[in-house]
Parts: structure tokens; sequence; C-alpha cells
């Protein structure tokens, strides 16, 4: 990812963060004849003891995606986090054009199949606890044992370790503080969810 040094976002409290807020990725690979594949999936993002993150998920058995885990070759994951049109309109100086203000993470590293149904059993509740947060009656997978157990035959969990994480944070960082305030200002008369997040993590960056 081109990242210039401006938008470059390298604090990792940061970069998880919004992984974890945003934490369904495409999955990319690439196979023995170059040709790359993508799958689209909810990851729990991880650290372990030793500081290292994983990302854990799981997709089909039959997709062909997993069995290129095996070859030892670096995968990504692609985390995009807010992002929203920026019109010139906004600025206090002239001239300007038209951009994109984003928020994205690349975590780069290898996966790696989980072999046991213990192992697959874990990502599958630490997943629905997750996304089942402030639910009034959360589902769990132990309320439909045997029928999950069942189905834990038809999908591959895997642990991408990642190895390395690339943040690029373009929120107008190259431009004068007038001109991002009127961005924020832009972004928080809009109507949809994303501008007005996007508009937050601007503030939070404002000194």
């Amino acid at each position: 990812m081109y990242v210039p040094r401006h938008f470059e976002e390298r604090e990792p409290e940061r970069l998880l963060a919004l992984m974890r807020a945003h934490a369904f990725a495409t999955l990319v690979t690439v196979d023995e004849a170059g040709a790359p594949f993508a799958t689209h999936l909810p990851f729990l993002v991880e650290r372990d003891a030793a500081g290292e993150v994983h990302l854990f998920a799981h997709m089909a058995k039959p997709s062909p995606q997993w069995r290129s885990f095996a070859a030892e070759r670096d995968v990504l994951a692609i985390f995009q986090g807010p992002h929203g049109y920026v019109s010139p309109t906004w600025y206090t100086t002239e001239p300007q054009v038209p951009t994109w203000n984003y928020a994205t993470v690349h975590a780069h590293g290898r996966a790696h199949v989980l072999d046991t149904p213990d192992e697959v059993l874990r990502i599958l509740r630490d997943t629905a606890a997750l996304y089942e947060a402030g639910n009034a009656r959360p589902w769990e997978p132990g309320q439909a044992d045997d029928y999950v157990r069942r189905l834990m035959g038809g999908i591959v969990a895997f642990d991408l370790r990642v190895s390395r994480l690339e943040g690029k944070f373009k929120l107008s960082q190259n431009k004068s503080e007038a001109d991002r305030r009127g961005v924020i200002a832009g972004l928080e008369r809009g109507a949809r969810p994303a501008d007005l997040e996007l508009a937050a993590l601007m503030r939070s960056r404002e000194p």
C-alpha cells in the first residue's frame, strides 16, 4: 500500500482499535499461478501474552482459499475503517479539488489451519459472543450444540499470525487547520453514519 508520510499511522493501539471496530475484513491470498483470491470474513483480533497479534476466522470448507495456507506464503487481511467524500466547498482556501478521506489497516502474515474441534469451537463461541453482545437474549453455540458440531465439518478455522501492520489514516493532515475543521464540519452535516464516524476520528486527531 502506498502510504505518504503524513498519512502513515504506526501506533499499534490505534491500528488494533480500528481493526476491532471494523472486523469484517478482506482476506487476500495468491495461488501458485500468481492469481489473487479474496474472501470477506469477520475476524477476531487478539493479542497474545507475548504481544503478538493473531487474527482468527473461519470460512466454508469448499472454498479453495484455505488450501493455499499450506504453501507458507504471506497473506493479507484488509480492514476498512470509516471513509467519505470530501467536497472542495468545505475548505477555506482555494483552489481545491474533491478527494476521499479514509482509514485502513493492512495486516500481513501467514495463516495456519486450526485442526482440533476445541479450537474451532472456541473461534465460533468467541465470534458469536462478540456480535451477540448487547442482545437481550444472546445466542451461543451451546444452545444448538449437536447442530453446531455437525456444521463444524463444513468449515475451516484458521489463525493468521500477523508479522506486519500498515496503517493509512488519510484525514486531511496535509491541509491547514482551518481546512481540516471545514472538512469535519462538512462531514458532520452529512446523513451517513460513516461520515459522522470519520468526522469523530478526525476530531480525535486534532491538537
